[in-house]
This record gives C-alpha cells, sequence and structure tokens, in this order.
C-alpha cells in the first residue's frame, strides 16, 4: 500500500501550490518538523521507559527466585541449573538497562541537539525559519497576486458587461415583435445595446490585457517561487535524512541478535544447564544424607568411673576404658545440616573436606598409594569442562595436565592446569 494516501491528507483535490496563499502547507510543513522532532523524542522515552521497567523487573524476579530457591529442597548441580536460569535473566536485565541509556544518553540527545541546530526560536513565537520561509515565499508571490487580482478584476468586469449585452439584446428583440411598445422606446433600446456593445469590448480588451500581463510575469513568478520551494525542500530533506538516520541508530541499539554479549548469555546458560549432573547430585545425597555416610555403630564400652572420665576428658578430651584404654569421640552431623548451602560451600572448598572417623576405621595414617601434592601424575581431558565454581578447573578434550590429588568421596580430585590449581571430576581424564 502507498504511504502517500488521502490518510496523509493530500489528494487531487487540493488547490494548487501556485495559488495565492498555498505555499502555506509547506511553510507548516516545516514548522511540523519541529513537532514531530518533539514526538520522536517522546516515542524513544516511552520504549526507553519499557526497557528500564523490564530490566527492573527481571532483577527483582531473579533476585526473589534466588532467595526461594536458597531456602527450597533442590540441591547440588541442579540447584546450580535452578539458578542459571537467574543468571540470565540478570545478565539480560543488564543489556536492556544498557538499551535505556543508549536510548536516553545518545538517541535523544542528538534528537535535541538536532532541534538546537535547526530550529531557532523567534523572542515572541515560532521560529526564525519559518518565519523567513513564509516571508519569502509572500515576497515572491506578491507582484504576482496584483496581477491576478487585476485579472480577476478584468474578468469580472467583462462578464457583467456581457451578461448586460445579452439583456439589453433580448429585451430590443422582444419590443420589435410588441406593438404596444412606441418607436421612441424601441429606439431607447437600441441605444443601450449599442452601448452595451462597445462596454463588452472596452472591458474584454482590459481583460485581454491583464491576462496577457500575467502570462508575461508567470515565468518569473515561477522562478521566485521555485527558489523558495527548493530552500523548504532542503531543509526537509535533512530532516527526513536525519530522521531516518535515529530510527537506523535505534535499531542497532535495539537488535540484541548482533550483539555478541547477548549471544554469550545463552551460551553460558546452555552450558550451566548441560552441567546438572544427576548422577554426581545423587552420589552427593548418599554420601552427605544416606547409605555412604559414616556411623558410630554401638560397640562394648566398659563401665567408667564418672570422676575418672571427668579428668580424662579435661585433659584429653576422649573418656578413658578400662586398662588406660581411650575412646574418641566423634562427632556426626544431623541430616538437616547437609542443607543446600553446605553443598555449596563443599563444592567451593573440596580441599578442606575431612573424612569422617568411625570405630571401625584404621587408625594408621600410611600413605596409600594417593598422589602426592608437590609430585602429582600426567592425566589427559576426556571431555570438555568448564568450571562451575570458582575452585574448579576448565579444560578442552585432549589437553594434559597433572593430578595433584586423588579422587574423594565425592569423586573430585585436585589437579593443575598450567599455572592454575584446582578441582575436577574424576570420571573426565585418564591417567597416561
Amino acid at each position: 500500500m502507498s504511504t502517500y494516501s488521502q490518510e496523509n491528507g493530500f489528494d487531487q483535490s487540493t488547490r494548487s501550490f501556485w495559488e495565492i496563499g498555498q505555499f502555506q502547507r509547506t511553510v507548516k510543513r516545516m514548522e511540523n518538523g519541529h513537532k514531530l522532532s518533539n514526538e520522536l523524542i517522546l516515542l524513544i522515552q516511552e520504549r526507553s521507559d519499557i526497557e528500564k521497567k523490564y530490566a527492573k523487573s527481571l532483577k527483582h524476579w531473579s533476585k526473589r527466585w534466588n532467595e526461594l530457591i536458597e531456602k527450597g529442597a533442590e540441591y547440588g548441580t541442579t540447584k546450580s541449573a535452578w539458578k542459571a536460569v537467574l543468571t540470565e535473566a540478570d545478565r539480560k536485565a543488564e543489556l536492556h538497562a544498557e538499551i535505556d541509556q543508549k536510548l536516553n544518553a545518545d538517541i535523544m540527545t542528538s534528537i535535541k541537539n538536532w532541534q538546537k541546530e535547526s530550529y531557532h526560536k523567534k523572542m515572541m513565537s515560532g521560529f526564525k525559519e519559518t518565519f523567513e520561509t513564509d516571508e519569502g515565499f509572500k515576497k515572491a508571490q506578491k507582484p504576482w497576486a496584483k496581477f491576478y487580482t487585476k485579472a480577476q478584476t478584468a474578468k469580472k468586469a467583462y462578464h457583467s458587461a456581457v451578461k448586460a449585452e445579452k439583456t439589453a439584446t433580448l429585451q430590443e428583440t422582444s419590443a420589435n415583435g410588441d406593438s404596444a411598445i412606441s418607436p421612441d422606446q424601441v429606439k431607447k433600446l437600441h441605444d443601450k445595446v449599442e452601448k452595451c456593445r462597445q462596454e463588452s469590448m472596452k472591458t474584454k480588451d482590459k481583460y485581454e490585457k491583464a491576462l496577457d500581463d500575467i502570462t508575461t510575469y508567470n515565468p518569473r513568478y515561477m522562478e521566485d517561487m521555485k527558489g523558495q520551494f527548493d530552500r523548504t525542500q532542503s531543509f526537509e530533506s535533512h530532516r527526513l535524512e536525519f530522521f531516518k538516520e535515529t530510527l537506523l541508530s535505534m535499531q542497532r541499539v535495539l537488535d540484541l541478535s548482533v550483539n555478541p554479549s547477548f549471544a554469550q548469555v545463552y551460551v553460558d546458560f546452555h552450558n550451566s544447564l548441560q552441567n546438572a549432573d544427576a548422577d554426581k547430585d545423587l552420589k552427593w545425597w548418599k554420601n552427605n544424607n544416606g547409605t555412604g555416610m559414616s556411623m558410630n555403630w554401638p560397640v562394648f564400652e566398659e563401665y567408667t568411673d564418672e570422676m575418672h572420665a571427668i579428668s580424662s576428658k579435661k585433659s584429653k578430651g576422649n573418656i578413658g576404658g578400662s586398662g588406660g584404654e581411650n575412646v574418641a569421640i566423634h562427632t556426626y552431623r544431623s541430616t538437616s545440616e547437609y542443607s543446600n548451602q553446605d553443598y555449596d560451600q563443599g563444592l567451593g572448598d573440596r580441599s578442606n573436606q575431612e573424612a569422617s572417623h568411625t570405630p571401625f576405621d584404621d587408625d594408621d595414617d600410611e600413605d596409600d598409594g594417593g598422589v602426592g601434592k608437590k609430585d602429582g601424575v600426567e592425566v589427559r581431558a576426556l571431555y570438555d569442562y568448564v568450571g562451575v565454581e570458582a575452585d574448579e578447573l576448565s579444560f578442552k578434550s585432549g589437553v594434559v595436565f597433572l593430578k595433584l590429588e586423588d579422587e574423594d568421596e565425592q569423586g573430585w580430585c585436585r589437579g593443575k592446569v598450567g599455572d592454575v590449581e584446582g578441582l575436577y571430576p574424576a570420571n573426565y581424564v585418564e591417567d597416561l
């Protein structure tokens, strides 16, 4: 559909630009440029507000759900996957806040600057540019308007004379056929016809002369008016091109599909979700809340004198048994202590975990063949791995690095990639 429809106020019935005063539409167009720039600023401001509110809503939503997830029942890497959804919202909120900032600082500022450069307010009202354009058109049209008025006056006089002549001729014809009218009256009617005929010829000459004058002046008139019109066209061309470039700038700000940061949000989002490991979570639950937990199974304990026990406990922190034997006191966590917070901290600081002891543990502290921290054993990565926690290593499949400590009860090893030490899943590598 054409954008130049009657909806825009232009159609074939519109009076010609060349008629007296019809240049005002062009002057009004120039004035409308300032109004349109204000409307464009308002349009962008409202979109900017939407972006700002959206970013704020995402942040609020993320914060609320982060608190709910922290207090909720989810745990492990699946809990991290839940939080990855919130991370996406936080990062996307930052991008939309950036859109809000750019629309305000860049786009709207450029429009306001263009307004100041293109339109200069007069002391009383209006703009210097529209006033000068209006005066220029009036000056160009004034001489032609005089010729036009003269021609219109001559035309009116000629048409009146012709009408009077025809009326007199009709009266004379009627009188000639009426015997009741005297010859003197017929003669008077005849004289009137002659007088009207002469007046018609006289006014016709004036009319034709006025038309000759205006026709002769038309080229000069058209040249002067065209000069003024071309200046308004140049002004409007500048406005239209500026508006086009402004809207293109707005499009570039709004188009997140070409923003590398936007694409990276969803790459990281996908990777975080892929790191959710059901086996890993089940193993953690088993070791911390299930059958993998240590247990202080009941054993036979000899009666211990109460005073001796108190004395021994104060001095050694142990309860003495008969014959000088001491039974170690073990502290075990309740199931409620293994909250999600403990799990997260465990993932973040696995190197500080201590194995639980039971009365059946071997007291022997000899090396069981594990890897020494200083020596290390070379291993090769079987898969790509991106660390989720700050203390986890990241590596690509095929990379060779050092294993510093063997697998712990949660399935993690400590290693060193380059100069970076950290934890990694034991089943992601093979020994060389």
